[in-house]
């Protein structure tokens, strides 16, 4: 009898058993299809983009940066069919935008328009910044250049940089720089000036261009390095005198200004850059089609001169040369931030 009981367990266990692998291998079957039925359809070139992009600017609403980039995704938008949304998120160095940027989907619909400031002079002048712009991005390309000017309250008895170190050295304690930004392009500029003339004059950071070139034209601070087209704008009313550009040569749109470098001031060279990123993983078939696209339209007469009239210079380089260009401009800020004797905030 135990016998017979013991057979018919191990028959129903085999049974069992048996039952089992059927559903497993049923279930291995459907396998292939549900990942087909359930999977997205592969990103191409073609099918991009299917909705409206967000792009951030990690400034104010107003400023030279988000009016360049409405200029460009306006642009943009005739070329791939789709509104490019400026998401204007201003605040604390950057970070804000750029981080919101870098935490994305990257599926292309969320893109980054990183500055100098951002991208290159953060990683040097902050001991942690919340992102890493070399590894948590994929650059797409550089859109923009700008020079920076020395520009002089007008009413300052100076008409050369010669002129100026010489007023400098006789009101020291006196005078003071502005900046359009603490940690900007501007403020390095103004910082390896002060070192190279022997001066002592403070820095002075504001929150953007126009409230620094306000100070300048009424004289609360001496001397400021600003970009070139606004500050055409003030001279040509009056209101200031420029002193040299911070190019490594002349530039097309003030031939008569002189470099910092032929002025005898060479180390003091700042050029500003706008570039636009994507987060990182984001399908190489988007990159190359933004990529592609963004070359086209910088080169259309119409778009050049009306961001010409925000003091800026198309400058298109590829994903592959931005890159290596965006790694040397950290490098290249960083020598100058050491010759300062900048200490690095928290």
């Amino acid at each position: 009898m135990n016998a017979v009981r013991k057979v018919a367990r191990l028959m129903d266990a085999a049974k069992e058993e048996l039952s089992m692998s059927r559903t497993k291998f049923r279930i291995a079957a459907l396998l292939p299809v549900i990942a087909m039925l359930t999977s997205s359809p592969p990103v191409t070139a073609e099918t991009y983009p299917a909705r409206p992009i967000s792009l951030i600017v990690p400034g104010p609403a107003g400023g030279t940066p988000d009016v360049v980039a409405r200029l460009i995704g306006e642009s943009l938008r005739g070329r791939l069919g789709q509104q490019i949304v400026v998401d204007n998120r201003a605040g604390a160095n950057g970070f804000i935008g750029v981080q919101g940027a870098a935490r994305a989907q990257p599926d292309g619909y969320t893109l980054l328009m990183g500055f100098a400031q951002t991208m290159a002079l953060n990683p040097v002048t902050f001991k942690r910044i919340p992102y890493d712009p070399l590894r948590d991005f994929a650059p797409i390309a550089r859109l923009v250049e700008f020079e920076l000017v020395l520009a002089v309250p007008a009413a300052l008895p100076v008409k050369s940089v010669a002129d100026l170190v010489k007023w400098l050295k006789a009101n020291k304690g006196k005078a003071a720089f502005g900046s359009f930004g603490a940690g900007s392009p501007s403020q390095f500029a103004g910082e390896m000036f002060a070192r190279s003339a022997g001066s002592d004059a403070q820095h002075v950071a504001y929150k953007g261009s126009a409230p620094l070139v306000t100070d300048l034209v009424g004289g609360q601070v001496q001397y400021g390095f600003v970009v070139l087209q606004v500050a055409q704008q003030l001279a040509r009313a009056g209101k200031v005198r420029l002193l040299a550009v911070t190019g490594s040569k002349r530039q097309a749109a003030a031939p008569d200004l002189p470099t910092m470098a032929e002025a005898g001031y060479g180390d003091v060279v700042a050029t500003g850059w706008y570039g636009l990123y994507a987060p990182k993983g984001t399908p190489e078939p988007i990159l190359k089609r933004l990529e592609q696209e963004v070359g086209v339209v910088l080169q259309n007469p119409d778009l050049q001169h009306k961001l010409s009239g925000q003091g800026v210079r198309p400058a298109f380089i590829g994903s592959a040369a931005f890159q290596s260009y965006a790694q040397s401009e950290i490098e290249r800020w960083r020598a100058i931030v050491a010759k300062t004797g900048f200490t690095a905030q928290d």
